[in-house]
């Protein structure tokens, strides 16, 4: 049934408000759980619902009302002290507020869909003394209509609520729509409400989809602090005394002194380099967002891995205020939430299983970001049992993702980067949370979307840890600037590594992959001259540079004939002709002018032949 609303806006600010507390009451009540007594964060938890019902039931949304009423009645009891905050209460809670959210997405959708309510309600009740009278006592609103005219709700308040949130709900409830009477018989039996009676033209009750109220923040709006548009709009006015002044300069020398004009136009080109910088930088800020956008959704599913799991788990988020992108936020979500199960399911034993190891009983799993230079770090860190790369070994040759003789080449950090291989599991039997080899391959896929590096740290019976390297931003990047033979080329330097100076002579051919060893491995090479088919120089060389590039779990060097530095450049479309070239991401315009095509190092991987000579762009 779609929605009817007069007042748009309205309907706006109630979804804008609702997200924001939903968005939080996860993080809060799994808090709760584990402070019982923090009566502030519980006022808090209660606000939150109280005001998601009241603004519900101002706008007519039924469904939402009466659950939202229930879970109120069950922390309002919490609140009081006659109920103690146990993990069974929470389950039930926490269920609550996922129903909540798929009833608010449904709102979002412009739908009002018949969900199954009264299982997630049966739950509720017991929690509530004297349930007979309470179950039979529920705020009623019809839908809203614009022809509705508000009046007041003469209905006495629950009995079971304290003073004051009967003052607060007397407030709210005069400015709601009138109930329909239910022609109910005064002895109604104990159960859970039904919804009113319009069961001939209603479709049937929707199935639930958990996953659709996952998510119902809007990914099209960043909210800006007014202090940064504040230094934005003084930053274009600096860039407009500059450009004020440019063009004074261009009046008052026209056929003036040269050495004069020289002078003034260099302190101009400086002052405008520093103002363009400093606007750059505020319009970056812009779209930045805290990291905690995604982290705070990982407290509520550890709490509910390690229950199904039987595990004892101490979560530590750290760095959650580190900023990044808007789209790098948008893309990191599912990454994370699959290394964090892998830490749950693979990495952390049960509390039995740590304490037979002289461990503590309560695993630790900590989920930390950083700023580091031009990128971000974040680190998923357990102290599990670790990475057998002998078990990894024998389970990715059985499922026949490796061979014997790949595996007698490969050192502990090829092994290890074998879980990400597609179908990849060292689970027997696939359930719920794990066993059918995608997650670490989804994990892999999206890091390498973003020219990210994955980095493994793992030592046997102490624990592991998984290192993502991602960049700031994906609008303006730095990039290393590399010459192959005559042409010039850009390498987003959040996936350069290192840079090697060495002897052609040090290259050696296993098969027909070319490759240099580097310490103690072996990294294969692609010569970017014939990748991209550029003309022989006639300059002659012995020595050339290796770049090394990672691309999520995967090092290459990249073979070219020298590098000229580093420089910041701002990413620039080919256009939907030219979009799709392997290897390229992209291109920018050098300070001479010139175009330069932007190096994207994935692609590099996922469509050379391996053996760096195959040609992927004329």
């Amino acid at each position: 049934m779609a929605i009817e609303c007069e007042d748009q806006e309205l309907l706006e600010g109630f979804l804008t408000e609702t997200f924001e507390l939903l968005e939080k009451l996860d993080d809060d009540l799994v808090a709760l759980e584990k402070a019982p007594a923090d009566t502030e964060l519980m006022n808090s938890i209660f606000r939150s619902i109280h005001t998601v019902k009241g603004a519900s039931s101002f706008l007519g949304f039924e469904l939402l009302v009466k659950v939202t009423h229930k879970t109120e009645d069950v922390l309002n009891r919490m609140r009081r002290g006659e109920l103690e905050v146990t993990p069974e209460i929470m389950d039930v809670i926490l269920e609550a507020v996922d129903l909540v959210k798929l009833l608010v997405s449904d709102i979002k959708g412009g739908d009002i869909v018949e969900r199954e309510i009264d299982e997630t309600i049966g739950k509720l009740l017991p929690f509530l003394s004297e349930n007979a009278k309470e179950a039979t006592v529920l705020k009623q609103s019809p839908p809203a209509a614009a022809t509705t005219p508000p009046v007041v709700d003469e209905t006495p308040p629950a009995p079971q609520e304290p003073l004051e949130t009967h003052t607060q709900e007397s407030v709210e409830t005069a400015a709601q729509p009138a109930p329909e009477p239910a022609p109910t018989p005064d002895t109604a039996p104990v159960k859970a409400p039904e919804a009113p009676p319009r069961a001939k033209t209603a479709p049937p009750p929707a199935p639930r989809d958990d996953k659709k109220g996952d998510d119902l923040s809007d990914n099209s709006t960043v909210r800006v602090d007014v202090k940064r548009l504040d230094d934005l709009m003084n930053q274009v006015g600096e860039l407009v005394l500059e450009r004020n002044r440019m063009m004074q300069l261009n009046t008052d020398f026209q056929g003036g002194d040269d050495t004069i004009f020289g002078e003034e136009f260099s302190k101009l080109s400086k002052r405008i380099s520093f103002v363009t910088s400093e606007l750059q930088m505020q319009v970056l800020k812009m779209r930045m967002i805290p990291v905690e956008k995604v982290f705070k959704k990982f407290p509520r599913i550890v709490r509910n891995m390690a229950r199904d799991l039987g595990k004892d788990v101490d979560l530590v988020i750290l760095g959650e205020e580190t900023e990044l992108d808007r789209s790098v936020v948008d893309e990191i979500g599912d990454p994370l939430i699959h290394l964090i199960r892998n830490a749950m399911d693979h990495g952390l034993e049960t509390p039995d299983e740590r304490v037979a190891a002289g461990k503590p009983r309560k695993g630790t799993l900590i989920l930390s970001a950083a700023h580091e230079g031009n990128q971000i770090v974040i680190s998923i860190k357990d102290d599990g049992k670790g990475i057998n790369t002998d078990v990894v070994a024998r389970k990715a040759k059985e499922k026949g993702l490796v061979t014997d003789e790949q595996l007698a080449a490969m050192g502990q950090r090829e092994l290890m980067d074998l879980i990400f291989l597609p179908g990849f599991s060292t689970k027997e039997k696939a359930t719920d949370l794990s066993g059918r080899g995608v997650g670490m391959d989804v994990v892999r896929t999206n890091i390498k979307k973003l020219n990210g590096i994955i980095d493994i740290r793992s030592e046997l019976g102490q624990g592991s840890e998984f290192i993502l390297k991602l960049p700031l931003t994906l609008a303006i990047i730095q990039s290393l600037l590399v010459e192959v033979e005559d042409e010039t080329y850009s390498l987003p330097l959040a996936a350069v590594m290192e840079t090697l100076r060495v002897d052609e002579r040090e290259f050696h051919t296993i098969g027909d992959q070319e490759v240099l060893k580097l310490r103690d491995s072996v990294l294969p090479l692609m010569r970017l001259q014939k990748i991209f088919n550029v003309a022989p120089s006639s300059k002659s060389r012995t020595a050339c540079y290796v770049v090394v590039v990672g691309v999520a779990e995967k090092r290459v060097g990249l073979v070219v004939s020298r590098l000229l530095g580093q420089q910041e450049v701002a990413i620039k479309s080919l256009g939907k002709y030219l979009a799709n070239l392997p290897g390229i991401a992209g291109s920018t315009i050098l300070g001479d002018g010139r175009v330069t095509l932007i190096i994207d190092p994935a692609g590099l991987l996922e469509n050379s032949d391996g053996g760096g000579s195959g040609r992927m762009a004329a």
